[in-house]
């Protein structure tokens, strides 16, 4: 987590004093904890603050060296952030979250209602039996506590023997032992009717949605009788139930029992001229929160009309799970079109409803301002980006002494599988931000199977790329085409190709000084056909020869090259230049000579991340990696700032200085080298993991007689794998093999 812990700390710093609920999040926007709060910003501080290891203990440092963002949702009280943060944590089982093994920590009171005579519960868990739910509750001592103080005011109760006869039509047959300690409101003895009954299971259906004014004017009244007879006690116990009953008045809007389907959409707006918009989405299943989700919109509206009638279809276009209740904050224009369109989609109604009052507009209200807190968090969060970057730019450039503050730096690394599928990345971060349209990776053609040499892989990829920014130098070395009389004395008593009908032919003289370095004898026919040629090279030394390859890549351009060779000349300067062993043949037409090798060489087009000129270069190791790198910088008389990144320490290397750089461990320098490395490490990886996996693939079906390429490709776009090949049916397989194919696939796979 080390890398985000200061643009985490800023944020922090302006989260809001409400209570809520957080969630850690990893780098791919994992959940990996959920957590409730009085106050959010004091809660999340104490995980981030820098002696946070000493005071979190080993299960949440664990935690925090995986977390790379946070996000928040702000409730209205610590009730509603703990019954979130219970539905949360069963929704999404957070791996550092304890998970409870079943589902009854919540509490009901359930009434049934359709009784002649209703029965009161308190249950664990409702069901679809006509009864009226209040709750949830979390603590059934709690609840109990209430129903107790409920029956002291308004003697709801009454015992099972005589509600179970009365219900089944008959008349108890005498009063119980509870009427006489108080437990029974006299229901078996005849001293309640039903009508009175109904009444007082009224009122306590009355107090349980929330209408509690009876009852607390009963109780003070209550209260001040029992102080009048100086039954102080008494009077006591009194005022603790009317202030248990304050703490009820806290409603939870976060939870309900009315089982509907709901989402609640709430959107915010910010910014000036061109607005940014956050949209938050409350998704409420079986009267329970369970999910908020969060997007951000894209735009230039600061209308709530208009923003809804764009955001509602492009969301749920994408979305199996369509409610039957939507709740949103004004009524678009389309508001037709789009209820008739989600009813379809769902195939069944769906409500699109405005709240004035009650517990959806209040859902409503807590939807908008998470919007808009998300979305103030947002900009904090990019404000925080840009003066990191800023930050860590200029520390590079006084670290480094640099003319500059380096706007382009490019990342190096080298990775191989024990000496196989050896690759080279190139990542670039632009103004101290990834520009992965930008990233390169080179397949090494100098180091050969089994060979594990990382300084001269570097050496190979740095030359690639280096000298598409080497000066443009003026030069001795000359390239011209000879004319015909020429041509025709150069032949004289030469091997050569022989000149099919429809081809034209040009003979190349490359000198440097009057000294003849290469002659190249060119079939050419038209710009969209290979250009063959047979090369004499008289450049024998190293540089001679780059300068010469150098040369026929600037008169040739990127053209493809087959160029015949009867010398023999050292293959990796040739693999430098794109020159790669041939395992095609030149055609017969051409009556190649015998004793002569052939290269290719692809044809290319201009790359403009290799053009682009970096101000630093950060190469993925110590002294000897750096020092590979130099040697190419000297060679192509490149002058680009270089440096190495030791992983052990954490260590920059300098030329010619013998002792590492070390920036601070929390610098924003020192993050920015990391996040580059890690990425070059990466994407490295990946690219040989690619290679590899293309070429595991392509032996695979390669070994079956009679399936060429087209159909290895049919096969592998049709299933996927070689092992969904494999696991295929002959129907299926019929689809795209012939008879013969499929016989002969089944005897090799």
């Amino acid at each position: 987590m080390t890398d985000y812990l200061p643009e985490l700390r800023t944020r922090i710093a302006k989260a809001p004093q409400k209570p809520g609920v957080y969630r850690w999040l990893g780098t791919d926007g994992t959940v990996l904890y959920v957590g409730k709060a009085k106050n959010l910003r004091n809660r999340l501080r104490s995980y981030v603050q820098k002696d946070a290891a000493s005071t979190l203990g080993p299960w949440k440092t664990s935690l925090m060296t995986k977390v790379t963002d946070v996000d928040m949702t702000v409730t209205e009280n610590e009730l509603e952030a703990l019954i979130l943060e219970t539905n949360l944590i069963k929704e999404i089982k957070p791996k550092y979250n304890v998970l409870m093994k079943d589902d009854k920590n919540y509490v009901y009171v359930r009434i049934g209602t359709k009784l002649p005579y209703p029965t009161i519960d308190v249950v664990r868990q409702m069901s679809d039996d006509g009864a009226k739910y209040f709750g949830p509750f979390l603590s059934s001592y709690d609840l109990n506590r209430t129903l107790d103080l409920l029956h002291d005011i308004f003697r709801f109760r009454a015992c099972s023997a005589s509600i179970d006869a009365l219900n089944a039509g008959r008349t108890p047959q005498r009063a119980c032992v509870e009427a006489q300690i108080g437990q029974c409101n006299g229901l078996c003895s005849g001293k309640m009717e039903q009508d009175d009954y109904r009444k007082s299971i009224d009122e306590v259906m009355r107090f349980l949605k929330g209408d509690r004014g009876a009852t607390i004017t009963e109780l003070k009244r209550l209260m001040q009788d029992a102080a009048a007879g100086k039954k102080f006690e008494r009077a006591a116990k009194l005022r603790d139930v009317l202030a248990h009953i304050a703490s009820l008045e806290e409603q939870q809007v976060v939870s309900g029992t009315d089982g509907n389907t709901v989402d609640v959409i709430g959107i915010a707006f910010m910014g000036n001229g061109k607005a940014k918009a956050q949209a938050v989405v409350l998704r409420i299943r079986n009267g329970k929160l369970i999910e908020e989700r969060s997007i951000m919109l894209s735009g230039e509206t600061e209308d709530m009309r208009e923003g809804l009638e764009q955001f509602i279809p492009q969301y749920y276009a994408g979305e199996t799970d369509i409610p039957e209740i939507i709740v949103i904050a004004d009524t678009p224009e389309g508001i037709v079109a789009i209820n008739a369109w989600l009813v379809q989609r769902r195939g069944g109604s769906v409500e699109i409803r405005v709240p004035e009052r009650g517990k959806k507009s209040k859902l409503l209200a807590m939807a908008e301002d998470n919007a808009r807190r998300k979305i103030e968090q947002q900009f904090a969060k990019w404000e925080s980006a840009v003066r990191n970057v800023e930050t860590a730019l200029q520390e590079l450039q006084k670290a480094l002494n640099l003319k500059e503050a380096p706007k382009r730096i490019e990342g190096y690394d080298i990775s191989h599988l024990g000496g196989t599928e050896t690759v080279g990345s190139m990542v670039v971060m632009k103004n101290g931000k990834p520009a992965n349209a930008e990233y390169r990776s080179f397949t090494l053609r100098t180091v050969h199977a089994g060979e594990i040499d990382d300084y001269k892989a570097l050496r190979e990829v740095l030359r690639r790329r280096l000298k598409h920014c080497a000066p443009k130098t003026e030069s001795a070395i000359t390239v011209k085409k000879l004319p015909k009389k020429e041509r025709v004395q150069w032949r004289e008593g030469k091997t050569t190709l022989a000149m099919p009908k429809g081809w034209r032919e040009e003979l190349l003289m490359v000198s440097e000084d009057n000294r003849e370095l290469l002659t190249m004898d060119l079939r050419r026919k038209n710009p969209k056909t290979p250009l063959y040629a047979f090369a004499h090279f008289q450049a024998k030394k190293t540089d001679a020869l780059h300068r010469t390859l150098d040369a026929v890549e600037h008169a040739l351009g990127k053209s493809e090259l087959y160029l015949v060779i009867p010398e023999t000349i050292d293959e990796d300067i040739l693999a430098l230049h794109g020159f790669l062993p041939s395992a095609k043949p030149v055609p017969e037409e051409f009556t190649p000579p015998t004793n002569t090798r052939t290269y290719h060489r692809r044809k290319t087009v201009a790359d403009p991340s290799l053009s682009a000129a970096p101000d630093l270069l950060v190469i993925d190791g110590g002294k000897g990696q750096l020092g590979a790198v130099l040697e190419v910088l000297k060679e192509l008389s490149v002058e680009i700032p270089v440096i190495g990144l030791a992983k052990r320490e954490e260590e920059i290397f300098l030329p010619k200085s013998s002792l590492p750089v070390n920036l601070p461990k929390d610098s924003q320098a020192q993050y920015l080298l990391q996040r580059l490395r890690d990425e070059a490490h990466r994407f490295a990886n990946a690219h040989r993991e690619k290679r590899l996996l293309s070429k595991e693939i392509g032996s695979a079906l390669d070994a079956v007689p009679g399936i060429g390429p087209e159909t290895k490709k049919a096969l592998l776009s049709r299933f996927g794998s070689v092992d969904n090949v494999k696991h295929a049916s002959d129907v299926e397989l019929l689809t795209v093999l012939n008879t013969g194919q499929l016989e002969a696939l089944r005897k090799e796979l």
